[in-house]
């Protein structure tokens, strides 16, 4: 068969760039391979295991998100690619010759060389047949181990907790959510998890999963912990197979890509958790597997590769975690990154109630701002507090950052105010953390 598009890959970043390649150009015939019917919402399986939705409720067709669009979708597998040809072969014996190539490959979770990591009940999190197999064994469960103390190691973990289960995350760095946050605010939800009787155990490593055919313990340096079963939350690496195949430039963290996500192969482009992204602060590289990325990237990649010449921003990575009834939020450098990266910077916190005082449901909202000393522009911010309008606020300093705001425009922005809805005039986190950085200068 013959396409003007040949997307290979289906999660958000494929989707986008088909939908966006077709309403640019209707005209154009557009082919994606999938390797599984169906698009799972998959920063929802953490609540499918929970019991709190429906593995149905978070898989949509592929004719309601991307079929009726006129997008030819095929459930196969592309199994190789000769560039020179422009020709895609896969597993079931398709041929599928085309014009531009768009690689949305996605990630695979990363398995650490664990002693017993293939024992039965032993589960990763990717798609739909594991959130199944993991909510049918989590729901007769009474003990579970989580290797990966990441955004989804918790989220797992506590909703597994409030199942019941007695629950152990270990998590070989020195602190939760490494890497993402600075270590007081990883505190904080370390304090959380261990108060609802989360055994969290940092700066130790998994010995080996132990068990006859099924999982029956873990031994953690020298300590045994029951587990029925296993969940692996080691991060992802992307999915660069099909991309060094034809030649594509790698980097550090996937397929290197430019500010219109083409790859260094004519007509090929590349967007989502299969790309290398750049830091919009220090332009550097810099993993990010977020459907917000690919997202963005889908877009740009669908656009440029129907004839537009649309820009890549570069990322600032904002990001969200939730578990019980907190949450925590990040986008941009944290004061290590910044740290580690030379930068000379000033910090500013501000805490108050999310609500006038008089609310009964008033919570504690904790911020914590970065700023490059010299420019005093906004870098990086932190939020931590309950969980309502902790999303609102990271995409707002999100934008800051894309904008150049300095710490004087964050002091003196007008912002609303409601009994119900925000903290007291004079109590805005924001500004507070603002005015704390200002006077540290």
């Amino acid at each position: 068969m013959k396409t003007d598009i040949l997307i290979v890959g289906g999660g958000p970043a494929g989707i986008i760039a088909g939908q966006t390649a077709k309403g640019i150009d209707p005209e154009l015939k557009i082919t994606m391979v999938k390797d599984e019917p169906g698009i799972i919402i998959r920063c929802s399986e953490p609540y499918v295991i929970g019991g709190e939705v429906k593995l149905n409720d978070i898989i949509h067709s592929d004719d309601e998100m991307i079929g009726s669009k006129g997008i030819t979708v095929l459930v196969d597998r592309v199994t190789g690619i000769d560039y020179k040809r422009k020709t895609a072969w896969t597993r079931n014996n398709r041929e599928i010759s085309f014009d531009r190539l768009i690689l949305a490959t996605g990630a695979k979770p990363f398995i650490p060389r664990i002693q017993g990591n293939k024992l039965k009940n032993v589960f990763t999190l990717r798609n739909a047949e594991d959130t199944k197999n993991l909510k049918r064994v989590s729901d007769k469960a009474e003990n579970a181990v989580i290797i990966g103390g990441g955004a989804i190691g918790v989220e797992v973990g506590s909703l597994l907790r409030k199942k019941g289960l007695n629950v152990t995350i270990v998590e070989i760095a020195s602190q939760l959510l490494a890497g993402a946050y600075d270590e007081e605010f990883s505190q904080k939800v370390e304090l959380v998890l261990r108060e609802k009787g989360i055994n969290v155990l940092l700066g130790k490593g998994v010995s080996a999963i132990e068990g006859e055919k099924n999982v029956e313990e873990v031994s953690i340096e020298g300590e045994r912990i029951p587990a029925d079963f296993v969940v692996i939350s080691a991060g992802v690496r992307a999915d660069t197979e099909l991309a060094e195949e034809i030649g594509c430039r790698i980097g550090r963290f996937g397929i290197k890509i430019d500010k219109y996500c083409r790859t260094s192969l004519n007509d090929v482009y590349a967007c989502g958790d299969c790309a290398q992204s750049l830091s919009f602060i220090t332009k550097k590289p810099v993993p990010s597997q977020l459907a917000t990325t690919a997202v963005l990237e889908g877009k740009i990649a669908g656009a440029n590769a129907a004839g537009g010449r649309e820009e890549f921003p570069r990322i600032v990575n904002p990001s969200v975690t939730a578990f019980f009834d907190s949450a925590i939020g990040r986008v941009g450098l944290t004061e290590k990154q910044a740290r580690d990266e030379g930068i000379p910077y000033v910090v500013g916190y501000g805490k108050s109630l999310n609500k006038y005082p008089s609310q009964r449901e008033a919570e504690f909202i904790e911020n914590k701002l970065v700023f490059e000393k010299e420019t005093k522009r906004l870098i990086g911010a932190q939020v931590f507090g309950g969980k309502e309008g902790i999303d609102e606020r990271i995409d707002l300093l999100s934008l800051a950052i894309h904008k150049g705001v300095r710490i004087e425009d964050l002091c003196h922005f007008s912002h609303c105010a409601h009994p119900e809805l925000s903290p007291l005039p004079f109590t805005e986190p924001i500004v507070l953390a603002a005015e704390d950085a200002l006077n540290r200068i």
